[in-house]
């Protein structure tokens, strides 16, 4: 595990608050702005005042050394707040596509981890342009159908959004996303309580046929 893999899973985790049941004991949580911001965590060596560089190893985490910074940061970056903001799934309510919100989230979700695969970070907009595009599925040809989806999978958090800097124009970073594996809906379900008691075999036949008998 990378120190990046560490920050993202305290990402996802805060990041799924809002979808998931806490116990009294951590309701305190519940004040945390992670409704309408995404949680960014970087790990900074306190002696030197540096981050700790992502590709390090996890174990480059010492308590005693390094502090966890988080920042709640807006869902719409700045280079895609419009796309965003005037995506809604209403839209779709007077598409020319026949869209099933809930198999092309699922749809959407599969597409996402199959860019994700491909590069180091998924930029919002070349996924919707170009990426979604060539999956040849309806509601991806037509580009406000897809932000439309891509807002409504922010909505549920079952997608996270991040800046990150654009190796062409280092001052406007990109927006990038990512699925938000630690979201309930891609938690395995949780397996079937069983039980200890086994019924035991006994010689002759059923106890109330041997009742029945005896009151003849």
């Amino acid at each position: 595990m990378k120190i990046r893999d560490l920050q993202r899973d305290v990402e996802e985790s805060l990041a799924s608050l809002p979808t998931m049941t806490l116990p009294d004991e951590l309701s305190g949580l519940r004040h945390l702005p992670v409704n309408d911001r995404n949680p960014q965590v970087s790990i900074r060596n306190v002696l030197s005042n540096r981050k700790v560089r992502e590709d390090a190893s996890a174990t480059y985490f010492d308590p005693d050394n390094c502090e966890l910074v988080i920042n709640f940061v807006p869902i719409e970056g700045p280079e895609d707040e419009t796309l965003l903001r005037e995506s809604s799934v209403a839209y779709m309510e007077g598409s020319s596509h026949d869209v099933d919100l809930e198999e092309s989230t699922g749809q959407l979700i599969n597409e996402l981890t199959d860019a994700e695969r491909t590069r180091p970070f998924v930029g919002l907009k070349w996924f919707r342009d170009q990426f979604l595009p060539r999956c040849g599925r309806g509601w991806a040809m037509d580009p406000r159908t897809s932000g439309a989806m891509l807002r409504h999978a922010t909505e549920q958090r079952l997608i996270l959004t991040s800046q990150v800097p654009n190796p062409n124009q280092p001052l406007y970073p990109v927006t990038a996303i990512r699925v938000n594996r630690r979201h309930p809906r891609f938690q395995p379900s949780a397996p079937a309580r069983t039980t200890r008691f086994r019924p035991v075999p006994i010689r002759g036949g059923p106890i109330a046929e041997t009742v029945i008998n005896d009151r003849r």
